[in-house]
């Protein structure tokens, strides 16, 4: 058996899931992390390939939780993914969502998909003790066009699917080099917020709002000012992450042809507005010309109710 899971583009608001804020975010459906899992005959729980780790926090959390009188199991999981790795596409998280799932599935638990999504936010952040915002795995989870409210104590009522038929013409583009951990930059962003630094609390409550704003440009379908809050965003970011000069390269370039950008996730990663069909078709040929590969993004579903 085996379990599939999109990757994510942040819209606006990220990253101020981390911080009780607002994000508007998708499913990006052109890519996928998938995990199968084998049933044995004996051996226990075996990870194997260069997801053995994410798949082993999975397999540890699920382990305590397993419903009184299962038998203990055994299988082997393994991951296969087309998500470009560390460009903000949220392949890691996928590989997590999908390896609960599938052990779900073996198991015969049903879990609700906000619990889902804690469970596999609580995989990173406590048995990996990485540092974590709840976006990705909501996306991942829920699919479609989500507006996510993180307020304390997070909850279900709070995560809105929108029209999908709203978005834009989109581009993302991203680097196919191998990124990198962007685990650093954020630690030092979060411990002057936890620390109460006036600026770093102000720009992460202006990206949250944007959110807010967002989601009425959306509706109302005003393109112009969707674009406007993109570029606010990047600009608030790039301010309280210190971004040089080729962090920001690719935004910029997408500024020089007229168009709205801003990072997908942690970086390596861009969402593009475009103005019309023209429009989209040059800022394709800028990326390749850049060494970027793009895509027209395509929504993955949300999850049926």
């Amino acid at each position: 058996m085996q379990q599939s899971v999109p990757a994510r583009v942040g819209l606006l608001g990220n990253p101020s899931d981390l911080y009780g804020g607002q994000v508007i975010g998708f499913a990006l459906a052109d890519f996928r992390a998938t995990v199968k899992l084998r049933e044995t005959d004996d051996g226990g729980v075996t990870c194997v390939g260069s997801a053995a780790k994410l798949l082993d926090a999975a397999w540890r959390r699920t382990q305590r939780r397993l419903p009184p009188g299962v038998p203990a199991p055994n299988f082997v999981l393994a991951a296969e993914t087309t998500i470009p790795l560390q460009v903000g596409l949220s392949g890691s998280s996928a590989i997590v969502v999908a390896a609960l799932r599938v052990m779900d599935e073996f198991i015969g638990r049903e879990q609700d998909p906000f619990d889902l999504a804690e469970e596999a936010l609580a995989v990173e952040t406590e048995e990996l003790n990485l540092l974590a915002g709840p976006q990705d795995r909501v996306l991942q989870v829920y699919g479609g066009l989500l507006h996510m409210h993180f307020r304390d104590p997070r909850a279900a009522v709070n995560y809105e699917q929108l029209d999908v038929s709203l978005l834009p013409r989109l581009l993302v583009a991203w680097d196919p080099s191998a990124g990198e951990n962007s685990g650093t930059a954020h630690q030092i962003v979060f411990d002057r917020w936890q620390a109460g630094d006036e600026s770093t609390r102000a720009g992460m409550s202006a990206i949250a709002d944007l959110a807010l704003e967002g989601r009425r440009a959306l509706e109302q379908g005003d393109e112009a000012l969707l674009g406007q809050l993109m570029n606010r965003n990047f600009d608030h970011r790039r301010e309280l992450f210190d971004l040089g000069s080729a962090a920001a390269a690719p935004v910029e370039l997408a500024r020089r042809e007229g168009a709205a950008a801003k990072f997908c996730g942690s970086g390596g990663a861009v969402v593009v507005l475009a103005n019309d069909e023209l429009h989209l078709a040059r800022l394709e040929e800028a990326y390749e010309a850049f060494g970027w590969c793009n895509i027209r993004p395509r929504v993955a579903p949300a999850m049926a109710r």
